[in-house]
């Protein structure tokens, strides 16, 4: 019997995903994992969340990335004594904390990110210009489309 496309599809991004995260951990150099996509996740976020304006809050880190509030307060521990990250208590909220990079966070984060952007580069240009783009074309409408289907859910 053949297999429907929707799981066709959740096989090969799971796949893929299994694939990819040593790639990405490989470019990270000294941040674990969860520590670049803590950082990335801020990164991107400052000023602009997800749709958010605003800092970054520790919850909305929390929710973003499905770990628990005790682990995301881990990592920024770890981030924070490293130099990576400031904390301040929100003056509109005191029960928030808000979040953001400093330099030397900010100097790690870009250099992940270059490691891991030329791993990525290297990869689809196995599949040529044309294959590549259309690769990324549909992953980014696939996206929006999910974005959509959540929100009409009240996500």
């Amino acid at each position: 019997m053949e297999q429907k496309k929707g799981s066709r599809l959740i096989s090969s991004l799971m796949n893929m995903r299994r694939q990819l995260v040593p790639l990405i951990d490989a470019g990270t150099g000294e941040l674990s994992h969860g520590e670049y996509l803590v950082l990335r996740n801020i990164g991107r976020g400052q000023g602009r969340l997800y749709g958010q304006e605003g800092p970054v809050k520790a919850a909305k880190l929390s929710e973003l990335l499905e770990v628990s509030r005790p682990a995301i307060t881990r990592i920024l521990n770890g981030l924070e004594n490293r130099g990576y990250i400031t904390r301040h208590i929100d003056k509109a909220d005191r029960r928030s904390i808000n979040i953001a990079l400093t330099d030397t966070g900010r100097r790690a984060l870009d250099a992940a990110n270059q490691r891991i952007s030329a791993t990525a580069d290297r990869l689809v240009s196995s599949l040529g210009d044309e294959d590549a783009e259309k690769l990324i074309q549909l992953l980014d409408r696939l996206t929006e489309i999910y974005t959509g289907m959540l929100h009409e859910k009240g996500h």
